[in-house]
């Protein structure tokens, strides 16, 4: 009698737990509980926390031992996922996973399977090292709260932040992740070189007028033209607006009116990003930036569809806060009013209408520059995404470059290509094509698209 096969609903990928740890903090045994820092959820049997830091303890100290130019950040179960990153000195951070799983019944029985390969080290360890940088971000090196407040005022902290950060942020950046967001990295608007030096010298003027402006950051939309930070904190700054500011602004109307953004990040996300059109001392952020993480007070500014943070690394000038304020939009609005058609302008030249059988992923780890022309909810590459994610990852042993073409019927071409710090994706919805065809194809999308990056020196 042949054997009949139904699936039942599966279940998906879901943070199981996140956990925060110092092993320094257990002198002797008995102690390991005074070790944890942070734990999600809150009510996990204390013995379980123990275990399971203890666990992680464990293996983050057996790898060292074999002095791996690289740590190991991940350890694979048949059920969950286990993902950890020393972080200071002897804190660790770690997120468990569950691996999605699909129910089969097979006549009267039925068959667990794991998918395993759903989860993608590539793509989510990054996840997990970009939620510390948010939390150093706005409160500082985690160390140094423990030296000014003590280990229980660390705890507080850490509780008020991830607690607010998982439930709204985090479950959501692990259900979404991509590629894209993976490579935590900068999209730029290059612009022509005479308006970038009048950019330059409007900038420069307004750090001149205030001498504890210490640097800017400039973003027309949702990209960058200008930082005077350096690359990481770029970086930082820049997935920090993405992830609070930008949602938000982008549902906005375009106003030609002066607005200062304020973030509450313990707010709900549709109440954290506050709008005012006074100026007034609430408006002005904390940041911790640089190495070591030094204090700064950041006003940022949106008239339009431009956003502009500004950096102060001291509070004499900004005593009188309405004055500043008035003096830097004023200096700013006049000029900037004139600068945004060419904006448009470049946009339309970046995103020109290109062919639709083809979709790209750049990424320059030199300058943190990406790019990228896919969709990915819409298929077919949302069923390519896996084999995209594990070309991405094969690429990090390319030295210094290679080159992977890959084809499975009825699926698109993907090409994937590492020249020095340099990645490019490709995939070319051509299913008929062969091998020939699609190096012809891959060369015309070098000379017409990324000739200006030289990807093929």
């Amino acid at each position: 009698m042949a054997s009949t096969i139904t699936e039942r609903i599966s279940s998906n990928l879901y943070l199981v737990e996140y956990f925060v740890f110092c092993p320094l903090l257990c002198e002797k045994e008995g102690q390991e509980g005074r070790k944890i820092l942070y734990y999600y959820p809150a009510d996990t049997d204390i013995d379980r926390q123990i275990r399971t830091v203890g666990y992680c303890e464990g293996l983050v100290k057996f790898t060292e031992t074999f002095g791996f130019e690289d740590p190991c950040e991940s350890v694979h179960f048949q059920k969950t996922r286990l993902l950890f990153h020393k972080v200071e000195q002897d804190i660790c951070i770690a997120m468990s996973l569950h691996v999605p799983v699909i129910e089969r019944k097979r006549d009267d029985k039925y068959i667990v399977e794991y998918y395993d390969d759903n989860i993608n080290d590539r793509i989510m360890l990054p996840l997990l090292k970009i939620s510390y940088r948010y939390f150093t971000l706005q409160h500082g090196a985690m160390s140094s709260s423990i030296r000014h407040g003590g280990v229980e005022e660390l705890r507080n902290i850490l509780k008020q932040h991830f607690d607010k950060f998982i439930q709204h942020h985090l479950h959501a950046m692990i259900r979404d992740v991509t590629l894209d967001t993976s490579y935590l990295g900068v999209q730029f608007l290059p612009v022509e070189k005479k308006l970038y030096l009048k950019l330059q010298s409007i900038l420069r003027r307004l750090e001149l007028r205030f001498s504890s402006l210490k640097e800017t950051l400039f973003l027309y939309k949702d990209q960058l033209i200008w930082s005077g930070l350096t690359q990481d904190d770029t970086s930082l700054v820049y997935l920090f607006f993405r992830l609070y500011y930008w949602p938000h602004l982008k549902q906005l109307q375009t106003s030609s009116t002066p607005q200062f953004l304020t973030v509450d990040t313990s707010a709900n996300p549709a109440d954290e990003l506050i709008i005012s059109s006074q100026a007034t001392s609430e408006i002005y952020q904390a940041f911790f930036l640089g190495n070591p993480l030094t204090p700064y007070r950041i006003l940022v500014i949106n008239i339009n569809l431009i956003t502009i943070f500004c950096f102060f690394h001291n509070n004499d000038e900004l005593t009188n806060d309405e004055t500043t304020n008035t003096e830097i939009v004023g200096t700013l609005k006049k000029e900037l009013d004139t600068m945004i058609p060419t904006f448009e302008e470049y946009l339309r030249k970046k995103y020109p209408v290109t062919d639709n059988t083809v979709r790209t992923v750049y990424y320059n780890k030199m300058n943190m520059a990406h790019s990228s022309t896919v969709d990915w909810t819409k298929e077919p590459i949302s069923s390519m995404s896996g084999i995209m994610n594990t070309l991405a990852e094969d690429m990090q042993w390319f030295h210094p470059s290679g080159e992977i073409m890959v084809k499975r019927e009825n699926d698109p071409w993907i090409i994937a290509k590492r020249s020095d710090m340099r990645e490019l994706l490709i995939a070319v919805n051509q299913r008929n094509a062969n091998l020939k065809e699609i190096s012809d194809k891959v060369k015309q999308i070098f000379t017409t698209q990324f000739s200006n990056i030289l990807l093929l020196e």
